[in-house]
């Protein structure tokens, strides 16, 4: 073996590679001083193996190892032929913490086999490849950035061998022309031929004066050109060409040949005749423009006024000298610093343009604004040695943006300050407050009483003719240096600033309340007399924000006019205690809408000559998780106000109508029971109470008869014509109509008969004037015959004694109250339904 590594380091000495040398049978590795020195390990005895296989597979890349390996199993397989392959390496004695540095190696090999053919060793060498590598890389990335280059170029190359008189013509240069290169040859008359005649000797001549020294050059001989010329293209349109090429020479200086580069600059020279096209039209334009030119010489201080400059300003030819002063002293003090900071940033060059508005005293002395452009002209050092410009008059423009601020801050009909401006003013007041010394102040929210009804009565001319009136009114009682502002249709605001006391602040209400109060006569005749409801908030409650400020005066206004109206109410506390109540109970119902926590409870209605069921009123109830089962009264109103009583609606709709289903299965009756639901007015408006209806009857398998929708008498006279419209879409589908609390509304007896209604309830208060005595028992008499007049079916409500029974049973058909049942759950009314049932089948039985 020692005679074998002999020759291996006598051949190493010879050449430029290492070699190596793996006993399979001892899976021992012999590598040669040079190979150690390619894998940086230390250098040990050359005469013997030292090594094993892993000690140079170790600092193999891991993404070449395995084509290593492959390559060494496919000779322990018996392949004959030898192996060659490229991998990096890294040195073994290079910093652990370093980035590796991997170096390319060339390794070749083959197994060397024993009598019986198995392979006993594999022996190769490797070459250090690092710089051929690096080499070829740099040579991919010319060649890509290269191709990229001419693929990315708008240039078409050509390369004109002078001596052959042949020329290579790139696709680039080809399809400039809108050929193809198949469409060309390589002759030289391709390009001069399509060269316009008139511009062919651009070409020529600059090609005939290469390699010829001219006179006044320093350089020797031309060897390089640039020209542009016109070319037809394949079409015969006429395009523009820039053409740059370079000559190579020979020892005598004459040209040999020709290589450069032809663009289509078309677009530009467009753009330049367009150009001169456009300054001609500007010089036309500047002697009849609008604007007033000016020209200031900086180093003389002379300036040049066009006459329409000097006329802007109402002046004469003659009447302004050639001064900048004649300018500069017209300008209003608190403008002429921003001018002359302007011109100057300019001139120094911090801005590249000149561009300011500034206001100018005319020749009779009335303001104006003007805009001033310009720019200057610099000498070859860059400084400026003239500034040349225009100045517009833009009064017009200006008054109209202070118009359109005006405005934005003030309601366009009675040119009062609106909400924006208010609390804008409120901030103010609220800044000066937290300073020490400052006096109180108070917002008041002014809401008309029944401003609504009015201006429908009377139609909206007269409507904002009234709030014109009232807003003069509150404005000749509003103090000195308080704000008076109109915050929405009907809702006024004041702020009251710099007070002694709160007695303040309620005087200014008072006398807002007076002056509202005094009687309107419009032009058609009619006197009309308004009230408010007054809300005050003090800033002694201690504000941080305007808008706080102005919501605890828009709550104590709404607890004045819920109080009776034409009130006076002074926020506190407990209003806001209140009001956030309201806000826990809104978010609180929403979550019951969407959790479920909503259910219904149903009361039976019994026919009064038998006392047996004939259906039901579904009754909306909440089981609050906390507060259990929560009142209708208490959260019915908030429902409506915030809108959730059309989703709560319809879902009660839905829910009424599914358990009727289901009791008519249950419990089947010659006449089919009915179930009553009550429509809020939201619901029957808002939330298409016709499609609702047919979606669900089309679902659930009930008669249509059997559904009774309760209607509020409220809801038919605010518009009868839409709400008959709704109710014959509904009785078309066989729905039953009702009117409920009929007797508490203003329902007119005009209307009632042409509306498809079919039943009329009694309300409760009528009903319990029967017990009571009182004469409002009339009432369910007069009721009772309306109805039988009508032919209509007529409920009462509210039925809790047996006294209150016989007297209506001959009066009504039917009736609900205590006194048959109160309203339960579902299964406490399947238990009564049963019972009746079994009480109507005993005769049959026995």
């Amino acid at each position: 073996m020692n005679t074998n590594i002999d020759r291996y380091l006598l051949a190493e000495k010879a050449g430029t590679e290492g070699v190596w040398d793996w006993d399979l049978r001892s899976d021992t590795l012999y590598l040669s001083p040079r190979f150690k020195d390619f894998l940086g390990l230390p250098p040990g005895d050359s005469s013997r193996e030292s090594n094993r296989p892993n000690d140079w597979l170790s600092l193999v890349h891991p993404e070449d190892v395995d084509w290593l390996h492959a390559s060494f199993e496919a000779q322990m397989v018996g392949l004959s032929v030898p192996f060659q392959i490229e991998h990096r390496v890294r040195r073994a004695d290079a910093s652990a913490a370093a980035k590796p540095h991997w170096r390319w190696l060339v390794c070749r090999g083959m197994a060397v086999m024993d009598d019986s053919g198995e392979p006993i060793r594999l022996v190769g060498s490797v070459a250090d490849i690092t710089d051929r590598k690096h080499a070829e890389q740099e040579l991919r990335r010319s060649e890509e950035r290269y191709a990229l280059a001419a693929a990315a170029s708008n240039d078409g190359l050509y390369d004109w061998d002078l001596v052959t008189d042949r020329v290579y013509y790139s696709p680039r240069w080809a399809s400039l022309l809108g050929l193809s290169p198949s469409d060309l040859t390589d002759e030289p008359q391709e390009w001069l031929g399509r060269i316009l005649a008139a511009d062919r000797a651009i070409l020529t001549d600059a090609m005939a004066s290469l390699g010829r020294a001219e006179p006044e050059s320093e350089t020797g001989a031309e060897a390089a050109f640039q020209v542009e010329y016109r070319m037809r293209n394949a079409a015969g349109a006429i395009r523009w060409m820039a053409c740059r090429g370079i000559a190579v020479l020979d020892a005598a200086g004459k040209p040999i040949r020709l290589v450069g580069s032809q663009a289509d600059v078309t677009d530009r020279k467009t753009a330049e005749q367009r150009l001169r096209q456009s300054e001609e039209r500007y010089a036309l334009a500047a002697a009849g423009a609008a604007d007033g030119l000016w020209d200031w010489h900086i180093d003389s201080g002379e300036v040049y006024y066009s006459p329409r400059w000097k006329a802007m300003l109402g002046f004469e030819e003659a009447e302004i000298a050639g001064f900048v002063d004649e300018w500069f002293n017209r300008v209003l003090p608190g403008d002429l610093d921003g001018l002359r900071t302007a011109i100057g940033l300019h001139l120094v060059g911090e801005r590249p343009h000149l561009q300011q508005e500034f206001r100018i005293r005319g020749k009779g002395g009335q303001e104006m604004w003007m805009l001033v452009r310009g720019l200057a002209v610099r000498n070859d050092k860059g400084f400026a040695v003239r500034m040349a410009g225009s100045m517009t008059d833009i009064t017009a423009r200006k008054k109209a943006e202070q118009q359109i601020l005006f405005n934005a801050v003030h309601d366009s009909m009675t040119g009062l300050p609106n909400r924006t401006l208010l609390l804008d003013r409120i901030g103010q007041a609220l800044d000066r407050n937290r300073r020490a010394g400052s006096r109180p102040f108070a917002t008041i929210i002014i809401d008309l009483d029944r401003f609504k009804a009015i201006n429908d009565a009377l139609g909206t001319s007269a409507g904002d003719r009234m709030l014109r009136i009232v807003a003069e009114r509150l404005d000749v009682s509003r103090r000195v240096g308080d704000t008076l502002a109109r915050l929405s249709a009907d809702e006024f605001a004041v702020l009251v600033d710099e007070m002694d006391d709160a007695g303040d602040a309620l005087e200014a209400a008072e006398r807002m309340a007076r002056a509202i109060s005094r009687p309107v006569t419009l032009a058609e005749g009619h006197d009309v007399v308004l009230t408010a409801s007054i809300g005050v908030a003090l800033s002694q409650t201690g504000y941080e924000r305007a808008e706080d400020m102005l919501r605890d005066a828009s709550l104590a206004m709404y607890r004045a006019k819920s109080g009776g109206r034409a009130r006076i109410d002074v926020f506190d506390a407990n209003l806001r205690r209140q009001a956030m109540a309201a806000m826990r109970m809104e978010a609180d119902l929403r979550a019951a809408l969407e959790q479920g926590q909503l259910c219904l409870h149903y009361q039976p209605i019994v026919l009064l000559e038998t006392g047996a069921i004939a259906g039901f009123e579904a009754l909306m109830r909440w089981n609050h998780p906390e507060r259990g089962l929560v009142s209708p009264l208490e959260f019915i109103p908030l429902a409506e106000e915030t809108g959730l009583i059309a989703p709560m609606g319809r879902w009660a709709l839905g829910q009424a109508v599914r358990q009727l289903a289901a009791w008519q299965a249950h419990f089947p009756r010659p006449v089919p029971l009915f179930m009553s639901v009550n429509v809020s007015t939201r619901q029957f408006r808002d939330d298409d109470i016709v499609g609702a209806v047919r979606d669900l009857l089309d679902a659930v398998p009930i008669p249509p008869s059997s559904l009774k929708l309760e209607l509020t008498e409220s809801l038919l006279v605010q518009d009868p014509d839409e709400c008959r419209m709704l109710m014959q879409s509904l009785r078309d589908m066989d729905v039953r109509l009702s009117i409920d609390d009929f007797g508490t509304g203003y329902s007119s007896l005009a209307y009632l008969h042409k509306l498809p209604v079919d039943v009329l309830k009694i309300d409760r208060s009528f009903v319990r004037a029967v017990s009571t005595g009182e004469g409002n028992a009339a009432i369910v008499q007069v009721i009772a015959g309306l109805a039988t007049i009508l032919r209509l079916d007529c409920v009462a409500e509210g039925v809790e004694t047996a006294d209150e029974a016989v007297y209506l049973r001959g009066l009504c058909q039917y009736a609900q109250g205590y006194h048959f049942a109160r309203p339960a759950l579902p299964e406490a009314v399947e238990r009564l339904l049963a019972a009746e049932d079994e009480h109507i089948a005993l005769p049959a039985s026995a």
